[in-house]
Order: C-alpha cells, then structure tokens, then sequence
C-alpha cells in the first residue's frame, strides 16, 4: 500500500492547489476516487487470498479480540510520528474484514476459529513457565523471564501463548460435545460458557 500512499499525497497536493470550481479541480478529484477504488480492490484481494490460503492450510485457527478502536486512539506526545504511523498500519491491515472474511470462510470449509480473550496476557506471560511478567510497553521487542530466565521475542512469545490458549479453548468445547458432533465454526472465549454443555 505504501506505492499508493506516495500517489494520493502527490494528488491531494495537486487538488489543494487547483481553483475551487474548476474543471482542473474536477479531474484531480476523479483520479483520486479511482485510485481510492484501485486501493480497495487490493486490499479486498490480498485478504481475500490470504484467509483462503489459512484457511485451508489450518483446521483451527486461533485469533485475538483486539479492541481496535482502542488501538487508534489519537497520536499525542513525543512519539506521536511513530504512533501515526502504526495507527495507519493498522487501518491499512483491515484487521476487522480479515476477521469477518475468517469467520465466514471458516464457516464455508468446515474449519474452526478460535477467537481468545482481549484480556489473555498474551504478550506478558512467559510461553516456557507460565510465569505472568509485569506490563511491557509496546516499544520493548525482546524480554527475559525473571522466573526461569528464557529469553523471549515479544511476538513469538504472544504466538505461542495464543496459539496454546486456543487449543486449550477448541478441546473444552471439542471434548464437552456429544460422540458425532463437530465443534462449532467460531469459539470464542467470551462466550464459552454457551458452547459448552453444562454436565
């Protein structure tokens, strides 16, 4: 997306500088409303590929509920560039119609997601020991355990816990299930207590 991102600042420029009313202006205005068009399909086609290769390369899939609106709070303060910048990562990943698009293809091929707790210590909690560490701040990539001592990259580490907790969360509701039944499409860990039977 960053080859269209330098396009479209060229454009708004040039807008800004055409007379309001004129058919200059006019034209500059379409040929942003195509690239906009031309940057939707592309991002509609990268998720779309990229959920169907997961898909069906995985029979479960496990995600975090991440409060996005959260995530995009406003840039302030002395890292306000580098918090710009990650809040426009963010919108251009889509993270919402990537996770619809999983849900309903999941539903589709007969697959499960697995949706874990925005709570989760995903991030802070040792993958080695369990051991639950203090809150890390997102600047900090790399962290040593201080109870076994392992040394963790900070998104492998979140990986590894994830991927754990939503086994853990698929085989709860796999092994409540009556003999025959398969598990539903999307789990998710908030609504748990729905999904599984009470004994």
């Amino acid at each position: 997306m960053a080859k269209y991102e330098k396009q479209l600042a060229a454009l708004q420029r040039d807008l800004h500088r055409k007379q309001k009313g004129s058919k200059n202006r006019g034209k500059v205005r379409e040929r942003i409303a195509r690239l906009y068009a031309s940057i939707g399909d592309v991002r509609r086609d990268q998720l779309d590929q990229l959920t169907t290769r997961l898909v069906h390369e995985n029979q479960v899939l496990v995600v975090e509920d991440l409060p996005i609106p959260n995530l995009l709070r406003a840039a302030t303060g002395r890292n306000r560039r580098r918090k710009a910048a990650l809040n426009r990562s963010i919108l251009d990943a889509a993270w919402g119609e990537l996770l619809r698009r999983l849900r309903y293809k999941c539903a589709w091929y007969g697959r499960t997601l697995v949706i874990v707790d925005r709570f989760f210590p995903s991030t802070r909690r040792c993958s080695a020991c369990h051991t639950k560490g203090p809150k890390l701040d997102v600047s900090v990539r790399e962290w040593t355990c201080a109870e076994c001592g392992t040394a963790h990259d900070r998104d492998t580490n979140a990986a590894v816990n994830l991927r754990d907790e939503g086994m853990r969360l698929y085989w709860t509701v796999a092994m409540a299930l009556p003999p025959g039944r398969v598990p539903p499409s999307v789990i998710k860990a908030s609504e748990l207590l729905d999904l599984v039977p009470a004994a």
